[in-house]
């Protein structure tokens, strides 16, 4: 496959710290969520609107499931023997986990530094590559049916900008921490404890 066209920089995969004054109020309800989302190409960028910290990715598994490895194959147009890897983690903001997020993705359409800073680094995928060298194409919004503590799950392909050629098929699950959501205060038996990963997609 073709090398990828993408420029992706080490000041644009560790930049991202906002001040204060940047910090905007998080979606209320998972609906408003989707639609900020549906603002950006990038949703480790949205998420970094409502955080003073840089987001940063918890890697949890580098494996995906034979299914899901067939979803991405099919989403991307490739045959089963391309060279497909996966990212499985957590976006966090601070301790408190915002999201989760399955990338799958091929690895020679990306240059040699993202494939770097997703191998060997805990920067979040968008970043790696960079908002400006790609565009999401939505596949589609998911309300219901997902596992508890999940609002929102969201997927997507996502395209180089320079020739549109597709290099990741994503699916992300958002948590309430990535709401506005008022909770009764927190007391010894409900205090808020690490969430667990949800179960696969």
């Amino acid at each position: 496959m073709t090398g990828l066209l993408l420029a992706s920089t080490t000041a644009q995969a560790h930049s991202g710290q906002a001040s204060p004054h940047d910090i905007t109020p998080r979606p209320s309800t998972p609906a408003a969520l989707a639609h900020e989302l549906g603002q950006r190409d990038s949703a480790t960028a949205a998420l970094q609107q409502h955080c003073s910290l840089p987001i940063t990715a918890s890697l949890l598994d580098k494996h995906a499931s034979p299914a899901l490895q067939r979803d991405a194959q099919q989403a991307l147009q490739v045959p089963p023997t391309a060279r497909l890897e996966s990212r499985h983690v957590q976006l966090l903001c601070g301790p408190q986990i915002r999201s989760e997020a399955w990338n799958l993705y091929l690895p020679d359409r990306l240059t040699p530094q993202a494939r770097h800073l997703l191998a060997s680094t805990h920067v979040p995928f968008g970043k790696a590559i960079g908002e400006t060298n790609f565009i999401r194409q939505r596949l589609g919004s998911h309300f219901t049916d997902l596992p508890p503590g999940i609002g929102l799950e969201n997927r997507a392909i996502l395209r180089r900008r320079t020739d549109k050629q597709g290099f990741a098929y994503l699916i992300e699950r958002y948590t309430a921490a990535a709401l506005d959501v008022r909770k009764p205060q927190a007391t010894s038996s409900n205090a808020d404890h690490r969430q667990e990963p949800a179960s696969g997609p």
